[in-house]
């Protein structure tokens, strides 16, 4: 990410020769980070300070009057991961430890994320400091104090370096809650929370039908080593949610994916981002998701 990168292209055929780059069946135009050069037996597209708009698979296509070729490149921008998406929660709050849940990057950097570094916060030292790392997406932070709020933000890191840190949690405290009158005070706001209650799913996988059936995929919201993810509409309804399109080429690529989907189904919180509907679909399973 940053860098330049130069796409260069040897032709051959009866002059004169037109030559044109396409992305996405677009044709490019020459601005301040695109330039084209064209010349009788070459043509070059040159892309300075390249960042993630810029991967994706770009067409030269050559014509003459006799007819038209073209050639395709994939292009991948690599870079340290974007931060864990949405905000870390903590759920079974117990006398000195929690646990921590959070999302992974919506873009990988191009490189699978090899870890996460969980970060404390509290409110007596009210410094961050480096809590643990781990490869999976939770955490169960242990001999925490009483006497003191918590919160915490999660960094991503592959081989490129590491995130940006996520949003930050809530502030939560360990300890046995206090009797009497708060215990009122939550019954008194339990009809606004019933009023408020989250319509959990448990998403089962579709085999069926195709996600393009529901759904209308609209623009690329980011990419990765091991898929992408599209904006999706809901064609009954209008309703926006995000695509996650996984490679599943292998048995135990698929078998993954279906686990994430488990665990899933089974992270229900109104602070996580929700799976919606999953679909399997030959070498891809896409999973829907809350924007």
């Amino acid at each position: 990410s940053g860098e330049s990168v130069e796409l260069l292209c040897k032709v051959a055929g009866t002059l004169p020769l037109i030559c044109t780059w396409m992305k996405f069946r677009k044709q490019l135009q020459e601005n301040e980070h695109i330039k084209i050069e064209n010349a009788e037996n070459s043509s070059m597209l040159t892309i300075s300070s390249t960042k993630q708009e810029h991967c994706g698979c770009y067409t030269l296509v050559v014509e003459n009057k006799l007819g038209s070729k073209q050639a395709q490149v994939n292009l991948t921008v690599v870079d340290k991961p974007d931060p864990p998406a949405g905000t870390p929660c903590a759920s079974d709050i117990r006398s000195s430890s929690l646990t921590l849940s959070w999302y992974g990057s919506s873009y990988d950097g191009g490189s699978a994320v090899q870890s996460y570094s969980v970060e404390i916060w509290d409110t007596v030292d009210k410094k961050w400091t480096d809590l643990t790392t781990c490869r999976s997406t939770s955490y169960n932070a242990h001999d925490l104090l009483a006497d003191r709020e918590y919160k915490f933000r999660v960094r991503a890191a592959n081989v490129y370096g590491i995130s940006e840190p996520s949003h930050e949690s809530e502030l939560v405290k360990v300890g046995k809650k206090e009797e009497g009158p708060k215990e009122e005070e939550e019954a008194e706001g339990s009809d606004d929370e019933k009023e408020t209650e989250i319509d959990y799913r448990t998403v089962s996988i579709n085999t069926e039908e195709k996600v393009s059936e529901f759904y209308h995929v609209e623009e690329r919201l980011g990419s990765g080593k091991f898929g992408q993810v599209f904006r999706l509409v809901e064609k009954k309804g209008g309703k926006v949610w995000a695509g996650k399109f996984f490679k599943a080429y292998s048995a135990k690529d698929k078998e993954n994916i279906r686990q994430e989907i488990s665990i899933m189904n089974c992270l229900h919180h109104p602070k996580l981002v929700q799976l919606v509907d999953a679909f399997e679909e030959k070498a891809n399973i896409v999973m829907v998701l809350e924007m």
